[in-house]
C-alpha cells in the first residue's frame, strides 16, 4: 500500500466499544480491510458477546469517524492472559501510527486489569507486520502454527495457506536485553505483491519459510526480532 508520509497525522482517541452501533462501526472497518469474507472474524453479534462479558474491543477514532478497531478476548493457556484476535486501520488511515495506538490501548488494558501478556497470532510470510510485531513492539514469537485457520474466504487470505506465528509480547516486563542471534529466516519483501504475480513462486517460499521455521523451533530456538535484511532473528531463549 502506499505509504502516506507527507499526510499529517490524525489527532486520534482511544475507547472501548460496547453500543451496538459502534460494534457494527467496527465491523465495517474490519471488512474495509479484509472485505466482507471476513464475517466469521468480527461479526456485531461476536463483538457484542466478546464486550457484555468484559473482554475489550477498542476503536481508535479521527474525529467522529472509527477507523481502527481491535478485538481480544480473555484466554488461559499458557495463564490467563489476553488474546488479541482481529486489529484492522481503515485503508485511509494505515501507517499513520494507529494500530500501535490500538496495541498501547491493549496494553493499558491489562496493566489496569492485572494482566501480564498478550498474544496474537500473524502470517510469518508479511514482512511489514513482523517488523511491527516483533522489533518495533518487542514481542517474541515461539510457536509455528502450519495453516492454523485452514481455508480462509477473506480478500487477505483467499487461496492461501494460513500458516501463522504466535506472538507473545509480555506487558509488565522491561524491553528485553539484546539476544545473540543463532539463526535468521528470510521472507519476501512485499508476499501479497509477490503471490499476486506469481502464486507458484509465493506457495514454494511459504514452504521453504515453513520449513525453516518449524526446523528453529523444534531446537529450542525462539523468533526475538526481525531485521528488514535479514528476517527473522532467532535467538536461545526468551521470557
Amino acid at each position: 500500500m502506499t505509504r502516506r508520509s507527507n499526510v499529517a497525522a490524525p489527532v486520534t482517541t482511544s475507547r472501548l466499544l460496547t453500543d451496538w452501533d459502534d460494534l457494527v462501526d467496527a465491523t465495517e472497518v474490519i471488512f474495509g480491510v479484509w472485505g466482507t469474507g471476513a464475517a466469521s472474524l468480527a461479526s456485531p453479534s461476536l463483538l457484542k458477546t466478546y464486550a457484555h462479558y468484559g473482554n475489550p474491543i477498542i476503536g481508535a477514532f479521527d474525529g467522529e469517524t472509527l477507523c481502527g478497531v481491535s478485538v481480544a478476548f480473555l484466554a488461559s493457556d499458557p495463564r490467563v492472559h489476553l488474546h488479541s484476535h482481529i486489529t484492522g486501520v481503515t485503508p485511509s488511515h494505515q501507517q499513520l501510527g494507529i494500530g500501535y495506538q490500538l496495541k498501547m490501548a491493549q496494553r493499558d488494558w491489562c496493566v489496569a486489569n492485572g494482566i501480564d501478556l498478550i498474544t496474537w497470532t500473524f502470517d510469518p510470510m508479511l514482512a511489514r507486520n513482523a517488523y511491527f510485531n516483533l522489533h518495533k513492539l518487542g514481542a517474541h514469537a515461539r510457536r509455528f502454527l502450519p495453516n492454523f485457520y485452514g481455508s480462509m474466504d477473506d480478500d487477505i487470505n483467499r487461496g492461501d495457506e494460513t500458516d501463522r506465528l504466535e506472538a507473545w509480547w509480555p506487558v509488565t516486563e522491561s524491553p528485553r536485553p539484546v539476544a545473540r542471534v543463532a539463526q535468521t529466516v528470510a521472507v519476501p519483501d512485499d508476499y501479497l505483491a509477490l503471490r499476486a504475480r506469481d502464486a507458484a513462486t509465493a506457495e514454494k517460499e511459504r514452504a521453504e519459510v515453513r520449513e525453516q521455521m518449524e526446523a528453529a523451533f523444534a531446537h529450542g530456538l525462539v523468533a526475538t526480532d526481525f531485521s528488514r535484511t535479514d528476517g527473522y532473528q532467532f535467538s536461545g531463549s526468551a521470557k
